[in-house]
């Protein structure tokens, strides 16, 4: 079942966001499983909003790509991860604004 992660990693500047998703190799290699991403700030913390084919696909994405990326960068922040039942996920065109 499709769900919506809205992830928010407390303290981590766009630099260091974008440095995660470099290294994690996101706009290179779509993970398994991964529908969309979108990320903002409030304050300084960032906040993600994706769309999963499952948590399962968030958990393995996590586990081989996040972790090990932030790990590497030593950028030691426990993200914080709430999952939500999709109802719907409707994605007109793949388009990056980065």
């Amino acid at each position: 079942m499709a769900v919506v992660a809205h992830v928010v990693l407390n303290g981590v500047s766009p630099a260091e966001y974008d440095s995660i998703r470099a290294e994690a190799g996101w706009l290179e290699r779509t993970p398994d499983g991964g529908m969309a991403h979108l990320t903002w700030w409030v304050g300084t913390d960032c906040h993600n909003v994706d769309a999963w084919e499952s948590e399962a696909a968030f958990a393995a994405f996590g586990a081989d790509r996040l972790g090990p990326a932030m790990a590497k960068l030593g950028i030691n922040v426990e993200p914080n991860v709430t999952f939500h039942a999709a109802h719907e996920v409707f994605l007109p065109k793949a388009v990056i604004l980065a």
